[in-house]
Parts: structure tokens; C-alpha cells; sequence
């Protein structure tokens, strides 16, 4: 054998051993890309199974029986101006006191029995978080008590005044005040309803003295009282006047806001976590007028975006409730029959997406934000970084 041909052979063994190497390189790699691959769909199945259960402990109402009561509020420092306010608080089930079920009535006839809240049922121990919902224009403080009542059984105090010159009795009696004015007397109803309540929980003669803890404290709110939340927080100025922002607000919960009277400024200085729940469907709020602005404007973080798609406007009331609780009574008055008619013409309609839905979706995300903002609870970290969302929701953490 000849060197040349020596060193042909050796080139040769060289080149297939080199080839063999080369071929087992790719197979494991090729092996590591696929347990990789396997490996990362396995946990981002966990965290869609966790985010799940996150859901369903969120949508369940929590363990408490609901009280109710009404209160009267009065500001001094505008005149005196009084208006009523409901408070839902959480009770013991086993110390009811035997109160009966509260009557929710808008006008004689018109109205229905709660099948959740007692009224003037003995307050459950305890220090909770407390929640302020501001109804929307034309409605009032037991609009959405789909949302109050679940709150409180999940050991939340809320409470939920009427704005006068935007309820539905003013709109109904001629008594509705202005657009300008009804921004500029909102956010001074909020202030003042937190002063009335803190103070009544230091009074030992309160019947709900002592269960509020005043350092938790969130806004929450529907359309008007969208952008009441958000004025509240950052103060807002029109042709009426100034208000100031009220600097007690830790979180806010927003429903279909109507943010078109605050400008560029005054949202710039909403800075605290917010969550915004609108529908695709609304055509009085719509997303691009009004939560859009919300998203791209406010500092505050978390910020969590969730738009439910289907619904409308008044989905986020009880007003399908209402309008089927009236619905056979003679007696109610033709003008208010199709009041409610006309507001619950897209909300109640099923084919457009089940009223239901939307309260149980507006539910689970605000109890869960609720939770973390307000509790410091890390029970929903994974449903509120939106993994894996529940059907109609599309939910958005804005960066």
C-alpha cells in the first residue's frame, strides 16, 4: 500500500466519522428542539388549566350573605345637597337575624325582590375593602346590583349613591340637569359619600360601625359613572367649575365609560390601577371614542384591558331584570314602560350575546382585580396576565 493511497483511506474515514458526528449533532438537536417544544406547550397548558380554576373561583360568589341598607347623604359644603345611598355589606349566614329579603322599588309597581340581599341584616365581623359604584345617566343606585350584591358576598362593603339630576327619575320628571353640570356634581357626590360612610364606621351607634377598612378603597362605575371614577381620581374642569381629585382612590373598575368629557391632561393623571370592561356592541360609549382614550392615555398600571364581544351599552345593568319584573303590571306608566323598553332593547336581546354572559365576565375579572389590588392576593395571577380568557372576553394587559 502507498502512502497516497494510506492517506486517501484516512481522508476517507475521516470525512464518514465527521459525517457520523455531524448526523448524531442533528439528531440530538433535533431531539432537544422537540422536548423543548413538548416541554413548553405542557406548561402553557398548566397555566390555561390555572387560569381556569382562577376563573371559576373569581365568577363564584364568595361566602358571605348580603345586607342592605339605605342611608341619606348631605353635603354641606354645596348647599346641603342630599341624596340617598345604598350600602351591601357582607353578613354571617348563620346570624341573619331573621331579616327578610330586600324589595328593590324604583316607583310603586315597579320593582322586584332581591334574591340574594337581606335587608338590615346584622353585619358579619370583620375590617373589609370598600367598593363606591356610581351609576350610569339615567339610572340609579341599585342599577347593577348583579355587580353590588356579588361584591359583598365576596367580603366587599359597597356602596352606591344616587346622582341627583341624572337618575332615571329626573329624566323621566323633567328634573335632569346638564351635561357640564352633571360632570361638575359627580365627582363632589363620590367625595362626599366617602366622607358620610368612613364616618359613620368610627360612630358606635351605627349599625355598621367598625367593618370598613378605610385604607382599601375603590371606584367603580358604569358609562357616567365611568367617567366619574375617572374624574374622582384625577379632577376635572369644565364651564360649571372645578373639582378636586380625591386622593382616597386605590383602584378603579370601569364599565363602558364615557371618558369624552375629560381631556388629554386630566386623564394623564389617573394614576392608579384600572381595570376597563366595554363592549364590542355599545353604541352609546363606543370603544374607539371611549375606551380607547382610557388605554392610551392613563399612566396608571395595571391597566387591564377586557372587551366582551357582543352585548351593548346597557348590558352592564339589571335592566333586562327590571323590564321583565314590570312587564305585566297595568300599572306601570306608559312612559316608563318604554323607557325600559328602549333600554333594554339590545341588552336583553339574546342574540346579540346573553346579558348573563356579560355579568358573569364583568364579575370574574373585577373580583379578581379586586382581589389583587385591594387584598394583595396572587390567587389570579395567570387569568389577569389573560391566559387563556373565558369565551367572548378578549382580554388585553396594556404594557
Amino acid at each position: 500500500m502507498t502512502p497516497r493511497t494510506t492517506k486517501a483511506r484516512s481522508a476517507v474515514a475521516a470525512a464518514i466519522g465527521a459525517g457520523a458526528i455531524l448526523v448524531a449533532g442533528c439528531s440530538d438537536a433535533g431531539q432537544n428542539a422537540a422536548e423543548a417544544s413538548a416541554s413548553a406547550a405542557s406548561a402553557e397548558a398548566e397555566r390555561a388549566a390555572a387560569s381556569t380554576a382562577e376563573q371559576a373561583s373569581a365568577a363564584a360568589a364568595g361566602p358571605y350573605a348580603v345586607g342592605r341598607r339605605t342611608i341619606n347623604i348631605t353635603d354641606a359644603e354645596r348647599g346641603g345637597r342630599t341624596f340617598p345611598a345604598d350600602i351591601w355589606y357582607p353578613v354571617d349566614p348563620a346570624t341573619t337575624g331573621g331579616a327578610a329579603p330586600v324589595e328593590y322599588s324604583f316607583l310603586p309597581g315597579l320593582g322586584y325582590t332581591s334574591e340574594v340581599a337581606l335587608a338590615d341584616a346584622p353585619a358579619a365581623e370583620g375590617n373589609f375593602p370598600l367598593v363606591v359604584y356610581s351609576h350610569g345617566g339615567g339610572g340609579f343606585r341599585w342599577v347593577a346590583t348583579f355587580f353590588t350584591e356579588f361584591l359583598a358576598s365576596k367580603g366587599y362593603v359597597v356602596v352606591s349613591p344616587d346622582h341627583p339630576g341624572s337618575t332615571a327619575l329626573d329624566l323621566l320628571s323633567g328634573a335632569a340637569v346638564t351635561d357640564e353640570a352633571n360632570a361638575n356634581n359627580r365627582p363632589p357626590d363620590i367625595t362626599a359619600t366617602l366622607d358620610t360612610v368612613l364616618a359613620a364606621d368610627t360612630d358606635p351607634a351605627d349599625p355598621l360601625t367598625g367593618i370598613i377598612d378605610e385604607t382599601r378603597v375603590a371606584l367603580t362605575g358604569h358609562s357616567w359613572g365611568g367617567f366619574t371614577s375617572l374624574a374622582t381620581v384625577a379632577g376635572h374642569s369644565n364651564s360649571v367649575g372645578t373639582t378636586v381629585p380625591d386622593d382616597r382612590i386605590k383602584a378603579l373598575v370601569l364599565m363602558a365609560p364615557y371618558s369624552e368629557p375629560l381631556t388629554e391632561a386630566e386623564l394623564a393623571k389617573v394614576d392608579v390601577p384600572v381595570l376597563v370592561v366595554s363592549s364590542t356592541g355599545d353604541q352609546t360609549t363606543p370603544i374607539a371614542t371611549n375606551t380607547e382614550p382610557v388605554v392610551e392615555l392613563v399612566p396608571g398600571r395595571p391597566l387591564l384591558r377586557v372587551d366582551i364581544d357582543g352585548g351593548s351599552h346597557n348590558s352592564f345593568t339589571d335592566v333586562c331584570t327590571l323590564r321583565d319584573s314590570v312587564a305585566a303590571n297595568p300599572n306601570v306608566p306608559a312612559a316608563v314602560t318604554a323607557e325600559l323598553d328602549r333600554g333594554a332593547k339590545e341588552a336583553c336581546d339574546p342574540a346579540v350575546l346573553d346579558v348573563e354572559v356579560i355579568h358573569e365576565i364583568t364579575n370574574t375579572y373585577s373580583a379578581a382585580f379586586l382581589a389583587t389590588e385591594l387584598e394583595g392576593s396572587s390567587e389570579y395571577d395567570d387569568m389577569l396576565a389573560c391566559v387563556a380568557p373565558p369565551q367572548h372576553a378578549i382580554c388585553t394587559v396594556v404594557p
